[in-house]
């Protein structure tokens, strides 16, 4: 089976899979396989010339380690960034970490695979497991990254029945952050955009510290900017991204079943980082809607987007159970 049986396959399990759900998780690894098969097959195309054959291989080959240089310098300039203007706080140095945990799994991987002399067995073990997890998390968050952003900038229907905004948090005042007045004004993009006619369903509960729930934070702002108190909708009960999608998809139906919209046509708006894992709790919850992404500081984005990566990994933590139960296997039987 040669590589372009591969390209294909894995392009038409890509295709299929999105046409019929483009919120599931599976759609990025195809997508990633996809684009690696086909990078191979293009570097072994018959009729290309020797020379010009190895320096596009030495091309592709070096790209990967420059890559991975490229980005541990933009993940941590953007975690100093990130420190210096909220201060140091855990989720300001995970950009920081993250490649700089990579890096310590790629140099003990390679250096345990040189078995030095006298090195103990199970540190070859150690090795090797590091080894499949650090390469299962760096296509993992790649092809996350990657799907992520295809996603995003798909086009979007204009005419929505329903546009659903996240909270985001408030400011001491009781008023929107920056962040979610961000997600605001994308919905008010939308809203103009679709002629003014659909219903904004502000979503987000009231925190212990907060004077007033987001819901009703985001109202304010939404019509302070000009759109008609009646089409704002308040979700004021949710405490997390899921609760905000599952009590929005109560008033949809409420609502729909009311004036008898047989299949409305919604949209959820939270920030860039956050769309992909969001879309997956509107697939969980049965609700069918598009998600766009308003824009985040530069700076901010890595550290969000490692949260997002880890919470969806523990929601799929398969595969990495069955590496490590694999691993096990393998010890015990070269033990045997």
């Amino acid at each position: 089976m040669g590589i372009w049986s591969f390209v294909i396959v894995f392009g038409a399990l890509f295709v299929i899979s999105f046409l019929i759900e483009r919120r599931r998780i599976r759609n990025a690894i195809y997508l990633f396989l996809f684009i690696c098969t086909l990078v191979i097959g293009l570097l072994t195309i018959k009729g290309t010339t020797p020379v010009f054959g190895m320096y596009l291989s030495a091309i592709v080959i070096l790209s990967v380690p420059l890559l991975m240089i490229v980005a541990t310098v933009l993940f941590v300039a953007a975690g100093v960034t990130a420190i210096r203007k909220e201060g140091l706080r855990l989720p300001n140095v995970l950009s920081i970490a993250f490649p700089l945990v990579m890096w310590a799994a790629l140099v003990l991987c390679i250096w345990s695979l040189t078995y030095p002399a006298g090195m103990p067995q199970w540190v070859l073990y150690l090795g090797i497991l590091v080894g499949f997890l650090g390469l299962y998390v760096i296509v993992t968050f790649t092809a996350l990254l990657l799907y992520s952003t295809f996603y995003r900038i798909i086009p979007k229907r204009r005419d929505f029945d329903f546009i659903i905004i996240h909270g985001a948090g408030l400011m001491p005042d009781g008023t929107v952050t920056p962040l979610l007045a961000g997600r605001c004004d994308k919905a008010l993009e939308v809203f103009e955009r679709g002629g003014r006619t659909a219903r904004l369903i502000a979503s987000g509960g009231q925190g212990a510290d907060e004077e007033n729930s987001e819901a009703q934070a985001m109202c304010d702002y939404l019509v302070s900017k000009g759109v008609p108190r009646e089409q704002v909708l308040l979700e004021d009960k949710s405490t997390t991204t899921f609760e905000n999608m599952q009590n929005s998809k109560a008033i949809i139906d409420r609502i729909s079943a009311e004036e008898g919209i047989e299949r409305p046509h919604c949209v959820f708006v939270t920030s860039d980082y956050h769309v992909l894992r969001t879309a997956t709790y509107a697939m969980r919850v049965r609700l069918k809607a598009d998600g766009v992404g308003s824009k985040t500081a530069h700076y901010y984005f890595p550290n969000a987007f490692i949260r997002e990566y880890v919470a969806i990994m523990l929601r799929h933590k398969g595969p990495m159970i069955v590496i490590v139960l694999l691993w096990v296997l393998g010890v015990i039987i070269s033990e045997s």
